[in-house]
């Protein structure tokens, strides 16, 4: 059986600063671990650390050695170097983004796949001092819009790409969109691709996005009802010309049945009520008091209750007081749902 030996107060000072040391310190620590091996390993060149040879001593004022890797956007960026050649597959050995001097290897597109290479590009976009710079990155991203439309990183890029330069260098962005057929519906409703379309439309000039709302125009119902693409037809109403805002007007009141009865699709007439001309806002509004059942379904809803609300502001004469005598027939009905009670405190109110 061991006996310990007691330790002196002097010895446990310094067996308390040792630790203290060890823990305040640690990167000194392993720099003076790697200086005692007989060979660095590879890895260590990772370090954000002075290795230091036997005999020599890890000063934080001393600067550091230069990285393995390039530095995205010229300037120290503990991002870029995070751009390791394991991801790379291969050492870069130029710069390939530098603030106002475009400098480009190939790398633009699998950086911007990446969830730090793909901040990278952006804050390259936003540093080009001339367009033509920011025409070299979109040159590296043509033929992968498609891709990029469905990437979680690439599309914050391409986004990017679309608010920071003129229209007329985003037609490739349209032309890959147009040139698989329906390929433009399908982006209104995907999670990322919804982005880029809306991006689009309040960007580009209104003869190049034309062709693109004629593509969603193609299947108003289905993109009205979906999760994401209802938000791009909201953002069409806001954006789109008045030629496209009527015929848009148009294919919600012949479809106002089904679009106006679901939670997504509500939330498009409503949007429409507020944003159409006068004559379609009225002529929508019309269509909904026609349908049967419509008005006081979409009274009980989340979005349709608000449609409802600007349905009554739009309506006159005999088409209001219709409006307003489904609605009170069905005032018991009304106040047992949460948003039929705020219907029904309108009417009372006279609003």
């Amino acid at each position: 059986m061991q006996v310990l030996q007691p330790m002196s107060m002097d010895n446990f000072q310094l067996k308390m600063n040792s630790i203290k040391n060890t823990r305040a310190f640690p990167l000194r620590v392993l720099a003076e671990r790697l200086s005692n091996a007989s060979e660095m390993p590879a890895w260590a060149s990772y370090l954000d650390v002075e290795a230091s040879r036997p005999g020599e001593s890890a000063s934080p004022a001393q600067p550091k050695a230069a990285g393995p890797l390039p530095n995205l956007l010229g300037g120290k960026s503990r991002r870029a170097e995070g751009s390791s050649k394991a991801r790379a597959g291969q050492s870069v050995t130029a710069p390939l983004i530098s603030a106002g001097n475009t400098n480009f290897h190939g790398q633009v597109w699998k950086l911007s796949q990446d969830s730090k290479g793909c901040r990278e590009v952006q804050l390259a976009i936003d540093n080009c001092v001339e367009d033509r710079e920011r025409d070299v990155i979109a040159l590296e991203l043509k033929g992968h819009v498609l891709e990029a439309m469905r990437c979680p990183h690439a599309n914050h890029v391409l986004q990017k790409l679309i608010t920071s330069t003129k229209p007329e260098a985003l037609q490739f962005i349209l032309d890959e969109f147009l040139e698989v057929p329906g390929s433009v519906e399908l982006a209104a409703q995907h999670k990322y691709g919804c982005r880029i379309i809306q991006r689009l439309m309040e960007h580009c000039l209104s003869s190049q996005a034309s062709a693109l709302t004629d593509n969603l125009l193609n299947d108003v119902t289905g993109i009205a009802r979906h999760p994401y693409g209802n938000y791009v037809l909201q953002n069409l109403l806001e954006h789109g010309t008045s030629e496209k805002k009527h015929e848009l007007a148009e294919s919600l009141r012949t479809e106002v049945g089904l679009i106006g009865q679901d939670a997504f699709g509500s939330a498009v007439v409503s949007s429409a009520l507020s944003k159409l001309s006068k004559d379609d806002s009225l002529m929508l509004a019309r269509a909904i008091v026609e349908e049967r059942g419509l008005l006081i379904l979409m009274a009980n809803s989340r979005h349709g209750h608000m449609a409802v609300r600007q349905a009554l502001q739009v309506l006159e004469g005999a088409d209001l007081a219709k409006a307003k005598e489904l609605l009170l027939a069905e005032m018991t009905s009304l106040k047992v749902s949460r948003y039929g009670r705020v219907v029904a405190s309108w009417l009372e109110n006279g609003r």
